[in-house]
């Protein structure tokens, strides 16, 4: 049976770039000089290097005054990398010191899920800022596994989990703490996921790298557990710009977590290899076992979505994940699902015995709550 294909999903309402840059603050006001930063960065953009994105924040979003630095929690970020190039980590890392106060980053891990000598680029990485660090793994574990060992004795209050070809938008950061700071913590907060236009290269210039993506939801298909973005507006009618708002599923592997909810709430199903499916295993572990999933559009991060992978990714990993998800989590939506994935029939989800005794220690809800109160328009057959 072929295998379910994982793409990496492209905003569906993507629309032209507009220029504008501000530069972040430690104040936390636009516009300034954050001292502190540059006096902790090191030269790091090479000619044919980092190109600054638009702006794209609604213009409310320059006017918030977030709580200083000494009162917003800092962060761990944890970045898994296979077979990237290096230009694009490079830029990943570059962006970040430009649009971060790095006074509220403790460290940025590195995780090398394997790579060969010549994609490791340990001393590139560790020579890029005195923040940086890399974990190496001594076999392949796969995007959702080397993310858990990255945030392995994290001390950090915060983890933000990344990829490793992003840019970041101006004060990316604040917005993001500064909500968590005022809800529960088991609320799970994402940036709007902007766009780099394939293809990303370093000769492109950057009037043609970037493009906005609107403000979108994320859902998945019960009958694949498939990943998809819809309109937020098309389904809250009464929306008002810049404010969070929740979303049902997560696209994958950019979010914020207090670091003891990732803890309490079971990080990922480590029974999951490479990657597919933990994305909706977590969001539906989330809303139903008491937690919550949010986009901060004052947040923004530029995320290539790139047209093939650089690696070779096993489908039937992926199968085994979706099957695993499907078992644990779908109650008496399981037969719905198997009737839209026949293939699955023939996949072993293996011993999910520990994710269901997770499920029943953390007191979750129903599936059907979640489609009676989060999902209400996912399509039921």
């Amino acid at each position: 049976s072929p295998p379910v294909v994982y793409p990496e999903v492209l905003p569906k309402t993507a629309r032209p770039p507009a220029l504008s840059v501000v530069a972040p603050s430690s104040s936390g006001a636009p516009g300034a000089t954050n001292g502190s930063q540059l006096a902790q960065s090191r030269p790091l953009a090479p000619k044919g290097g980092y190109k600054p994105p638009p702006d794209y924040r609604d213009a409310r979003c320059k006017n918030v005054v977030h709580p200083s630095p000494s009162k917003l929690p800092t962060v761990t970020l944890v970045i898994p990398y296979l077979m990237e190039a290096w230009f694009q980590i490079r830029n990943t890392v570059v962006s970040l010191v430009a649009a971060t106060n790095m006074d509220l980053v403790d460290e940025v891990r590195f995780v090398d899920d394997e790579n060969p000598s010549d994609h490791k680029f340990r001393g590139e990485l560790l020579a890029l800022h005195p923040k940086v660090r890399v974990i190496s793994n001594k076999k392949r574990l796969g995007l959702t596994r080397s993310k858990v060992v990255g945030s392995e004795n994290v001390t950090s209050p915060v983890i933000i989990f990344l990829e490793p070809h992003l840019v970041f938008g101006p004060q990316w950061l604040e917005p993001l703490l500064s909500r968590m700071l005022i809800s529960p913590r088991s609320t799970v907060v994402m940036p709007v996921i902007d766009i780099i236009k394939d293809p990303y290269t370093e000769d492109v210039p950057a009037s043609r790298l970037y493009s906005e993506a609107g403000l979108d939801i994320g859902i998945f298909d019960l009958q694949t557990l498939t990943f998809d973005w819809a309109d937020l507006r098309g389904h809250n009618r009464s929306y008002r710009d810049p404010e969070p708002f929740p979303s049902p599923a997560m696209a994958g592997g950019i979010f914020a977590i207090w670091n003891s909810y990732w803890e309490d709430s079971g990080r990922y199903d480590e029974g999951m290899g490479e990657w597919g499916g933990e994305n909706i295993e977590m969001s539906i572990r989330l809303w139903t076992c008491g937690g919550r999933i949010e986009v901060v559009p004052c947040s923004r991060s530029f995320h290539w979505f790139r047209p093939k992978r650089p690696y070779v990714f096993h489908g039937e990993v992926g199968n085994r994940n979706t099957k695993r998800t499907a078992v644990v989590w779908l109650d008496e939506y399981l037969p719905t699902f198997m009737e839209g994935s026949p293939d699955m029939a023939e996949v072993d989800a293996g011993d999910v015995s520990s994710r269901v005794a997770l499920r029943k220690k953390l007191q979750c809800k129903p599936f059907k709550w979640f489609l009676d109160e989060v999902c209400r328009d996912m399509y039921v057959p």
